[in-house]
């Protein structure tokens, strides 16, 4: 990076830092709130609004020349492109007001990961394993939570549901296994960058062994195959620079199996009880449907696209016209879900926007020395998780559920930010005062719209109003398609 870029970077990225490292926190802190003390999803979701609105007046009351999320022409009209689209279907849709909750908090979503770049890019591979190493002890503090009510079960005689009770604080044991598809490579790298000889790196690997397990366990079998999809693509595009990286990746696989067969296997055995689910459920469950009745969500979701191919039925609405499909608050399929509900050209926008990023992640590779083996190991950690993450999305709701989402944002930030901080991209240029104000306004204007969208929501529970189940699931109540569990999402 040129010296006169580098000043650039920090003035402008160095003019808050307080609000920076608020923002992280929070994100950190949310991450660690809805694994330790949030009961179901419907109370992670609260959790993550509360995050991004923070992070919303943040951002506002920091210095916008700092959106370095997207800081080339072409990846901005690309975004502005996608909330553009996006925003007119919202305003088109059935309910507005829901289609503009998920328009509003996609938009923050999107300055989350821009504020994470951004310190990201001021700390790079130095300042970034802190970050992660936060969000490790968050992984180790669920998973001592979920071993103590695993052991007092065993205890007490019986085995916990699979699904429904073994992840604890989860709603559905796959609200976690998305969540563990972005951040299980997380702890690989924390077993690699470890000390060596030490405590710590025992830690690390058995945690991640252990997480390994819980894939195996709840038969996640798109996280299962995100993950190895993720692997290849790193070994096929990163060669010599992922080796170490996989290694772990591999190593960590292989012991989860150990751990699966000690602790989910033997171990209720010798408490007298049925071990849990086998290999030969999952090829059981995989003959008798492959796609666990995602067909008629994919089918589904390709009639609308060709009823709405321009803008969609909006943002959020696929709940409202699967409806008759029973269980459809999603298609469980994030390219089929954005064209759906947002329509085509705002996929395309999407598609692009992360085509220019992997190229962009890619060509840091060059920039990285064959000795500098911190940052080939940041590289290989997000070729895999980027793609892990749009493979697991294409069989399920990993952009729709709060904790992986906000496990999304910040690996998207960290990975925008350490591009930046290896100096193989641009750096904004400082923003007009015009483009500076109208930032601001969007964003503050996002924020009101998500206040307005969930508010009657909030006023009716603090009346003591009971909570409207879907019930029959009849499109006749304006509570469709609902935000909350209670309303099918």
């Amino acid at each position: 990076m040129s010296s006169a870029n580098s000043a650039l970077l920090s003035k402008t990225s160095l003019s808050r830092p307080g609000t920076d490292l608020a923002c992280m926190l929070v994100l950190v802190g949310a991450l660690f709130l809805n694994f330790l003390a949030a009961d179901g999803h419907d109370k992670q979701r609260c959790i993550e609004l509360v995050a991004l609105l923070f992070c919303a007046g943040a951002f506002v009351l920091r210095n916008p020349d700092t959106l370095i999320v997207s800081p080339d022409r072409p990846a901005r009209w690309l975004l502005l492109g996608f909330f553009a689209f996006g925003l007119v279907s919202a305003v088109l849709a059935w309910s507005p007001r829901h289609a503009l909750y998920e328009w509003s908090s996609m938009l923050l979503l999107v300055i989350l990961v821009s504020v994470i770049a951004d310190i990201t890019a001021k700390t790079g591979a130095v300042g970034m394993p802190r970050v992660v190493q936060l969000v490790g002890v968050a992984c180790l503090l669920y998973s001592l939570r979920l071993l103590l009510m695993y052991a007092a079960a065993l205890v007490n005689g019986f085995i916990p549901h699979v699904i429904y009770d073994l992840t604890i604080g989860f709603s559905n044991a796959r609200f976690f296994n998305h969540t563990q598809t972005a951040l299980l490579p997380l702890l690989v790298l924390l077993f690699l960058q470890a000390p060596a000889g030490r405590l710590p790196r025992a830690t690390w690997f058995v945690l991640a062994a252990f997480w390994w397990s819980l894939l195996y366990v709840t038969q996640a079998r798109a996280s299962v195959l995100a993950l190895g999809a993720g692997c290849a693509a790193s070994f096929l595009l990163c060669r010599e620079q992922a080796r170490g990286f996989l290694k772990a990746m591999t190593l960590t696989a292989l012991a989860g199996i150990v751990v699966y067969v000690l602790a989910f296997v033997l171990l209720p055995m010798l408490a007298g009880l049925p071990p849990f689910s086998s290999v030969s459920s999952v090829i059981e469950r995989t003959a008798a449907d492959p796609t666990s009745s995602r067909t008629l969500l994919w089918t589904r979701a390709l009639e609308l696209i060709a009823a709405h191919p321009w803008l969609g039925v909006g943002p959020l609405h696929f709940a409202h016209y699967g409806a008759d499909l029973g269980n459809a608050a999603h298609p469980h399929d994030w390219i089929l879900q954005i064209a759906a509900e947002w329509g085509v050209p705002a996929l395309l926008c999407a598609l692009c926007l992360l085509g220019l990023g992997m190229r962009a992640l890619l060509r840091s590779a060059g920039r990285i020395a064959s000795t500098d083996l911190r940052n080939q190991q940041f590289l290989a950690l997000f070729v895999t998780t980027g793609v892990a993450i749009s493979v697991d999305g294409l069989f399920s709701g990993v952009l729709v559920m709060p904790q992986s989402r906000l496990a999304i944002a910040l690996v998207a930030g960290c990975a925008v930010g350490w591009v930046r901080s290896l100096g193989g991209a641009r750096v904004p240029a400082g923003m007009a005062m015009p483009l500076r104000i109208g930032i601001s306004a969007l964003v503050m204007a996002g924020a009101c719209v998500l206040v307005y969208a969930i508010a009657p929501d909030f006023a009716a529970h603090a009346r003591g109003e009971p909570a409207r189940t879907a019930g029959p699931r009849l499109n006749t109540d304006v509570d469709w398609p609902r935000i909350w569990a209670d309303g099918f999402f």
